[in-house]
This record gives C-alpha cells, structure tokens and sequence, in this order.
C-alpha cells in the first residue's frame, strides 16, 4: 500500500493543523533543507506528496521554490494566503509547480480532500513512471544520457519553458520533441522556428502573422508561427541569433501571453509552451549586449544540456546501430553490419559534427558499402587502430570520480556523511578523495 506521507517545506515554524494531518493517518516530513529534499526525492517508493507553506516573503522567494519543487517527483499543493493569488508571478508559479492550491485561514476538512486527491494523483504516477517511458530515440546508457532522459520525463510533466543547450548536431530538436511528445500537450502542434534561418525583416510577420493589408502584398490574412502552435508546443531553435527587436516581441509575449498580428491592434490569447535551443553562450551574449537578459531567464526556467558525443563513447555504437536500422529503408538499400574495424574507426573519431555527422557518415557507408558489413572507407574513415579506449580501470576510475563529486554535493563535503553514503571507511575515502584530486572539495569535519 502506498504510504500516507507527505513533505512539508517552508515556514518557520510547524503550523497547528500539521497535527491534525496526523491524527488522519498521515506521517508528516518536515523539511529544512534542499538536501533533505533531495534524500526523500530519491526514496519514490515511500514519499511523493508535498505541501509548500508560504510565508510573508514568499513572492521574492519564488526562484528558490521554483528551482526546489521542479527538482523533485512530488505533487505539490502549496498553502497561501488568498491575496497573494492577486499576483501575477505566484499565480504562475502555482500554475507551472503545483498540482493545486490551498488557502489561509484554514479549512481542515477541504485541505484533506485536497490532499486525498494528491495522494491519488500521486499513486498513479508512481505506477506510472515504475516503468521508464518510452524516449523514443534519446539512445545511450551513459551516466548523462540516463540523467537526461529523467529531466526530459521530469520537465514534460510540467508547462515551464525549457532551454535546452548543446553543440550543433548533438540532437537538440529531437530533445524538445521528446518533451513534447511525453507532456499533456502531446495532442497539439510541435511548430519549429529555425531563428538563426529567418531574415530580420520577415521575424515579425513569421512569429506574429499578419492581417490582410498590413503592408504590400499581404493579399490575406496569415497566422503566425506563435499561433499555430497553440494548445502545442513552439520549438525556437538557435533563439541566440534571433534579432533584438524580435526579442522585445518575444518577451512581451512571454510576459502577458498575448500576440498582436501585424496590422491588427487587437491582442490575441495564445496557450502555447516555449522550448529553446542554442548552441551558443546565451549569457556570453547578454554580456556582450547580443541577447536581453529578462528574455534569457524568461525562457531558462529549467534548463538540459545535451553533452557532445565525445564526451560519452560508450553511446556511439548503440546509436549507430540504431540509425543502420533507421536509414537502411529510407535509403532504399539492405541493412547492413559494422565490420570490427569500422567499430574500432567510429569509437576513435572525434566526432566534431556530433550525433548529426554520425548520421552522415553511416548513411553514405550504407549506401557505398558492397558487401555484408560496412567498412570505414565506406564512410569516408580511417581503419581503427586496435583501440585501447574501454579499458576496465578506466571506466572503474571514471565511475569512482563521478560518484564522489556527486556524494560530496549532497553531503556539502562532509568527510564523514560522504564515507557512510558510499558505504567506505574515513581511511578510504581519504585515499580516493587523494587519487581524484578531490581533497578541496570536502571539509576536514572529523
């Protein structure tokens, strides 16, 4: 049976109606910390509802809610007083973070129905998400790319705006597809804006429509990118090279959600979730004056950043032998193997072009290959040496150095809390810390 708990986060002191949450069967979580959070987060057989009390400050403590409350698989209701609705940025808030709200002074048969209801919705995700979604073609068992699906999961189960980040050709639409397809918006339009591909003068009228007559040549009225993506999700790839004026757009957009078409005086109501990608330093722009930074965070709520595919080889020939799989019929030609050497030539190049370039080159090996097996002059490589890159202690180090960065972060770099969570000696965690180079990240707590 799933267990009557729930998380309980803010306020300075335990209100009185917490007690009678427990005299209804309900075992209550006080939280002071994002660590503790974090530990219960990781305990989902045990623990996923959350009631978030809002203090006096707590409209300029909504980034830190915010960032607190997506970081977890919890359902939330957060309890507020009435007039703080009246604002804009918490009525958002509650919105994109929350599964419902509930207001002072207290109504303690209407907040136990509330929660009744969350405890419900709660059970159903959690039977849910006891078997992993289908990612579709986000493919790769690496560390990164297991953490990555999570988010995506994680991200779509909510309406924030996503920015997600990544060399060219390491698979960013695809990323926001998968977004769209696992969120409730599945059903609407995925609508996909190259904004690095639209000319200066024609952004207005691509984003925003038009109405007939609004200039010369516009014989009818036409919708805009926004628009049409309604109910959906818009997809704004490259959204660094967009054009300053069209950013004033954007953000006026984001902040109201609202458009006026070209032409027209009239706004128009648009329910439409932003994904954006970049593969460019967005606050290296807004440094530079290239990019506003009321947009950058308007559209950075949560963040995913796709890692180049040099940085996980493990992952190169799972992906290649999926996109085999995948071209071999659009080309029109047979499904054909990696020979051994073509195995060892794809895990030895660097890949600057990313997952993209890996498409490239399998589908000219496809097509320019003889025989049964496809061989690295096939895809325009040289023949690999005898690679030495998975050797076991390699990996064993890698995964070693991994696990201590993310104990010590949990633990705030307590020597002794690390050592327990990892189930080693003081002695032996002292040694790794040493190997690794690690020793100035934990405190000397004894």
């Amino acid at each position: 049976m799933f267990p009557k708990q729930i998380v309980v986060l803010g306020g300075e002191n335990e209100p009185d109606f917490l007690e009678t949450l427990r005299k209804e069967g309900w075992t209550v979580l006080p939280v002071r910390s994002a660590t503790q959070l974090g530990a219960l987060n990781r305990d989902t057989d045990s623990t996923a509802c959350g009631l978030l009390l809002a203090g006096a400050q707590f409209e300029k403590q909504l980034p830190r809610f915010r960032s607190l409350l997506l970081s977890t698989d919890f359902e939330w209701v957060v309890l507020l007083e009435q007039q703080m609705l009246e604002i804009s940025e918490v009525r958002q808030f509650v919105y994109e973070c929350c599964y419902d709200y509930h207001h002072r002074p207290i109504d303690a048969k209407r907040l136990l129905v509330t929660l009744g209801r969350l405890r419900g919705k709660a059970l159903l995700r959690h039977r849910q998400y006891d078997v992993e979604a289908p990612i579709g073609e986000l493919i790769g068992e690496h560390p990164v790319m297991v953490q990555l699906r999570k988010n995506a999961q994680r991200i779509a189960r909510s309406q924030a705006n996503v920015l997600i980040t990544g060399e060219s050709g390491t698979g960013k639409e695809l990323v926001a597809r998968t977004i769209h397809r696992l969120s409730d918006r599945s059903h609407g339009v995925f609508q996909a804006v190259n904004c690095g591909a639209l000319p200066g003068s024609l952004v207005q009228s691509e984003l925003f429509g038009y109405e007939k007559g609004a200039f010369t040549g516009a014989s009818e009225r036409r919708l805009g990118r926004i628009e049409s993506a309604s109910g959906g999700t818009l997809f704004l790839d490259e959204i660094g090279d967009m054009a300053l004026e069209a950013q004033v757009n954007l953000l006026r957009f984001l902040q109201e959600g609202t458009i006026e078409r070209l032409g027209s005086p009239h706004p128009i109501g648009v329910n439409v979730r932003v994904v954006a990608a970049t593969h460019v330093d967005l606050m290296g722009r807004v440094r530079q004056g290239g990019f506003r930074e009321d947009l950058y965070y308007r559209l950075n709520v949560c963040t995913i950043h796709i890692p180049p595919l040099r940085e996980r080889p493990s992952d190169i020939i799972p992906i290649a032998q999926h996109l085999i799989a995948c071209h071999a019929e659009n080309l029109g030609v047979p499904k054909r193997r990696l020979s051994s050497e073509s195995v060892q030539a794809l895990v030895n190049h660097a890949w600057p072009g990313n997952v993209r370039e890996l498409t490239n080159r399998l589908s000219q090996g496809l097509v320019m290959s003889s025989g049964r097996f496809i061989k690295p002059k096939d895809m325009g490589l040289e023949a690999g040496v005898e690679p030495s890159i998975y050797p076991l202690d390699k990996e064993r180090e890698n995964a070693e150095r991994e696990a201590l960065r993310i104990a010590l972060a949990i633990n705030q770099g307590n020597r002794s809390k690390v050592a327990r969570s990892l189930g080693v000696s003081r002695a032996t965690l002292y040694r790794l810390l040493n190997k690794h180079q690690l020793l100035d990240l934990a405190d000397a707590t004894s």
